[in-house]
């Protein structure tokens, strides 16, 4: 499976940069200060998530962005859609800095977000950020639901650098398609639940 991770700004159309720090209003629910910070024409998906990340207040929103590719491209110019990821971290008072997970891109359908959890996906004790994605596959021989997972880490010694996708235990939990082919074959995806990804993160030694 394919993973476009796109971090350039111009890609993302905001004018506000990762690692800048940011305030949020006397007030602002963590839905109202996440849509003011949204990248250009995206609208947010899934549910904005404030919680505490090791003894850090932070907000998790993923926006929904439409996109086309260039003329050359795509002489028809057709509309794709990309999610893009972030993690408002708390600095002090109301003030954030805002970090990037990223971008989870179409893949032969548009994307959506299934769950966003923590789970520990490497040697240290410090939790990772684990998304997991989903496309329908509707085609010519093809029909059913397609589910990756994303696990992103994260350097808590620079406070204004981006999530980083680790894309080897990613693409051992990437679930596959749970799909129906044409010539009457069909097959379930191995991980679309946070339980499936942290069951097999458990036996693959990650506690």
């Amino acid at each position: 499976m394919r993973f476009y991770i796109f971090i350039l700004l111009f890609l993302l159309g905001s004018t506000i940069v990762n690692g800048q720090v940011i305030q949020r209003n006397d007030g602002e629910t963590a839905e109202q200060f996440a849509e003011r910070f949204k990248p250009q024409n995206a609208k947010l998906t899934h549910g904005v998530i404030e919680m505490k990340w090791n003894d850090i207040p932070i907000i998790i929103a993923l926006y929904k962005q439409p996109y086309k590719l260039p003329l050359k491209q795509d002489l028809e110019q057709q509309t794709y859609f990309r999610i893009v990821g972030t993690v408002f971290m708390h600095k002090d008072k109301n003030t954030f800095i805002k970090t990037g997970f990223g971008v989870i891109d179409t893949e032969g359908g548009e994307p959506n977000i299934e769950t966003v959890f923590f789970a520990n996906a490497d040697t240290d004790k410090t939790k990772e950020l684990v998304v997991i994605a989903s496309w329908q596959q509707q085609h010519f021989d093809v029909d059913g639901t397609l589910y990756g997972t994303f696990v992103y880490d994260y350097d808590l010694s620079n406070r204004r650098n981006d999530w980083k996708l680790l894309e080897k235990i990613s693409k051992k939990l990437d679930g596959g398609c749970e799909c129906s082919w044409s010539d009457g074959s069909s097959k379930k995806a191995k991980f679309k639940t946070a339980a499936q990804v942290k069951r097999e993160l458990i036996r693959l030694g990650y506690k």
